[in-house]
């Protein structure tokens, strides 16, 4: 996978942020995630090889990251936690976070408003990746 370098969003997060976020959420996100955000926070990537998703093709628009002032950063639509809340705001992150926690946390945005969760609902310390279908 090739990262265009300038799309990345600074200030990078540090360990502080993805804690926040972990806590936030209540999970405990994979290492090797939380380093990605810390290199390549929000990116997109060069000729994203498609995905295959039952009889669907699909390709990442941008992944998301952690974007401080969301709100006045132009490109805030790709913060986690925004997309996040804009999810269960929609009835679509099917678990009630007030009581378990988020069980699917958005990762990456992919063309035609659909999404790559994390989604924890199965194994806590070993999220699987699952398409989100809008």
């Amino acid at each position: 996978m090739r990262i265009v370098k300038d799309s990345i969003i600074y200030p990078l997060p540090q360990d502080q942020d993805t804690a926040e976020l972990e806590a936030s959420f209540r999970v405990q996100l994979p290492n090797e995630y939380k380093e990605f955000l810390k290199r390549y926070n929000a990116c997109e990537i060069i000729d994203s090889t498609p995905l295959t998703i039952v009889n669907k093709r699909c390709q990442i628009e941008r992944f998301l990251g952690i974007i401080k002032s969301f709100r006045e950063h132009p490109y805030g639509v790709y913060d986690i936690g925004c997309c996040e809340t804009s999810l269960g705001e929609q009835g679509r992150n099917l678990y009630d976070e007030d009581l378990i926690g988020s069980k699917l946390v958005p990762i990456a945005k992919l063309a035609w408003g659909d999404y790559l969760c994390l989604n924890f609902h199965y194994d806590k310390s070993n999220p699987s990746v699952d398409f989100l279908d809008y």
